[in-house]
């Protein structure tokens, strides 16, 4: 069965598989981002091989928009079955995603045949709008627009897309499921590293018996510390940098928006979201 690390993009996701991978999985010797390939991304192209043909647009798909959304929707249609196959190994099973976790043309993403639990990963969107930006090399207000777009498509690091929604519809998907699940703010995780993902740790162990030890949890938010994580990636690269991203691991503050957006971009976000930032405590 599966646990999800499911969130919206630039929401914290990465460090927690760090954390997860190198508490859980670290061989000796190993690096954070030689354990972090051991919660691979869904839907990753090795998750579909003998159940789906993946292939590029072709030049006509590339101009023609119906044919071209209809290909998007297409690994939709084969989500569960992929998921299925993950499950026959019998074990728990960890994935990220940033995948919505609705329905997209009449096929959910996930169930509960296939979900064990969720830990779903939440950041104010006025950060989301900043880091978003820097990372696909847009403008704010480009960023910002994205985060409202419902219908948005994004490929991700194993080269499939993903159906993300916008920041609402992407939390509420997760939200309103009724697989176990545990929300954690990207904010909660910097303020008190320990007490957080200590809080991860149990939750996981209410369904995979782990070792819960204080020393370790310490040592482990050590090596994955942002700082850490971004020398790392000065000195080996990351694998995961889109190739027009200055740097994965850039800063990971939590209110460098308000330096960063103007008043109307930030009223946008706010008004856009208030019922969800309010329950969040971000208003």
């Amino acid at each position: 069965m599966i646990i999800w690390i499911a969130s919206y993009p630039r929401s914290g996701n990465t460090w927690v598989r760090s954390f997860l991978s190198t508490y859980l999985y670290a061989e000796k010797n190993s690096s954070v981002f030689d354990n972090i390939k051991k919660i691979i991304n869904f839907p990753n192209i090795s998750h579909f091989k003998g159940i789906f043909e993946i292939n590029e647009f072709t030049k006509e798909e590339q101009k023609d928009k119906k044919k071209k959304d209809q290909k998007k929707f297409e690994i939709s249609k084969h989500w569960l079955t992929a998921q299925k196959k993950i499950n026959l190994i019998n074990e728990i099973t960890f994935l990220k995603t940033h995948n919505f976790g609705g329905s997209l043309e009449g096929n959910d993403f996930t169930n509960s045949e296939n979900t064990l639990a969720v830990i779903y990963l939440v950041r104010d969107p006025r950060s989301v709008a900043v880091s978003n930006a820097h990372h696909n090399n847009i403008s704010y207000d480009q960023s910002v627009k994205d985060l409202f777009d419902e219908k948005i498509f994004a490929t991700n690091e194993g080269n499939l897309l993903e159906f993300r929604s916008s920041w609402k519809v992407n939390y509420l998907s997760w939200k309103k499921r009724s697989y176990p699940k545990l929300i954690i703010r990207y904010e909660d995780l910097i303020s008190d590293q320990y007490q957080n993902f200590k809080k991860i740790l149990n939750f996981i162990n209410d369904f995979k018996k782990i070792n819960i030890d204080e020393l370790k949890i310490k040592e482990t938010i050590k090596l994955c510390k942002l700082e850490n994580l971004s020398k790392l990636e000065e000195q080996l690269g990351f694998e995961e940098k889109l190739k027009k991203e200055k740097k994965f691991f850039r800063k990971g503050l939590t209110d460098e928006w308000k330096a960063e957006l103007n008043k109307d971009q930030i009223k946008k976000i706010e008004n856009a979201f208030f019922e969800e930032m309010k329950e969040l405590k971000y208003l």
